[in-house]
């Protein structure tokens, strides 16, 4: 194996069923460019993980991505998880095949096939910020790593009714509103504190809190409008307890940037927080429903080496 062969790892069910269908296009596309890959299928869930282990045991090093924001999640554990190989070792590009694409949308990767794959023969790299989040799930506690944006609260039950639409077959910005709309309905705020690198920064009646290495989350909602993926801090914020008229009526300020604006919103950089909540909460990351809190969050800074588009600064 030379050392510019590359692992692509294919969710073919990423963008409702989308890659399925565009990947022997996309496949000869790369080929077409002298590009020098294997490529591996995911065939459910956390499936990514365990070929990206297989993967980096067989000599691999750099992995191409092929879906949305949640492929790469599992692509991003799977090399963290592994402790034979040493991070630094490891180069992650993403061709943009999901329903949101947050991810790329911070590096300015193109949608268009043809621009991504130019981008990733390219290679420009940056080394971004990783963080470790603990968690509990069924009473044990469980770690994974997000590489974009967490949440706890409103935003994870966003999460979870989406990913059951998306199941469902249905998926883009529509059935994220229904899924918002649904879960703020049903959405009580929650008494909990939040420790930020050993200081209290707030506690109170909890509606909802996002954390991001990376900006955009939710298909371009900006919960961390100023999230810097590189600069060994984590943002956060909190936003207490709102009426639901008044939620719906600032919900546009989510995709404008401007939520720092509201007055029931609190925001801080750390590169360590905690999260107690009265009762648990349910908890996401990169849009993934993994359990609830309490949580813990730990900052890795520049911890994994990613290609990014041109027009990124």
């Amino acid at each position: 194996m030379s050392d510019s062969s590359w692992i692509a790892v294919i969710n073919p069910n990423a963008g409702g069923g989308r890659v399925a269908r565009e990947w022997p296009i996309l496949s000869n596309m790369l080929k077409d460019r002298g590009f020098s890959f294997e490529e591996m299928f995911t065939t459910h869930r956390y499936h990514a993980v365990e070929l990206v282990i297989y993967a980096l045991k067989r000599g691999f090093r750099s992995f191409i991505s092929v879906g949305g924001d949640g492929t790469l999640h599992e692509i991003v554990n799977g090399i963290f998880y592994q402790k034979e190989v040493p991070v630094e070792e490891v180069t992650l590009a993403v061709l943009p095949a999901g329903s949101a694409n947050d991810w790329t949308r911070m590096y300015r990767i193109p949608k268009d096939y043809d621009k991504a794959i130019e981008t990733i023969l390219e290679g420009r790299t940056v080394c971004q910020d990783v963080a470790r989040i603990e968690y509990s799930q069924a009473g044990v506690r469980n770690s994974r790593y997000m590489v974009n944006a967490a949440g706890v609260g409103l935003d994870a039950n966003i999460c979870q009714r989406c990913n059951t639409a998306k199941n469902k077959g249905k998926s883009g910005d529509l059935a994220y509103v229904k899924a918002a709309f649904k879960a703020l309905v049903g959405r009580t705020s929650n008494p909990t504190k939040v420790v930020v690198d050993g200081r209290s920064f707030f506690s109170g009646k909890m509606f909802s809190i996002a954390f991001g290495i990376g900006k955009y989350s939710g298909g371009g909602m900006m919960q961390v409008p100023d999230a810097v993926p590189d600069d060994g801090l984590v943002n956060v914020m909190v936003a207490r307890k709102v009426s639901k008229l008044k939620f719906l009526l600032l919900f546009r300020q989510l995709f404008k940037g401007t939520i720092y604006g509201i007055k029931e919103v609190s925001h801080c950089s750390a590169s360590k927080v905690r999260v107690i909540s009265r009762r648990p909460d349910r908890v996401e990351i990169d849009g993934e429903v993994v359990g609830t809190t309490p949580i813990t969050l730990e900052v890795l800074p520049k911890a994994l080496r990613v290609v990014v588009g041109r027009d990124f600064k």
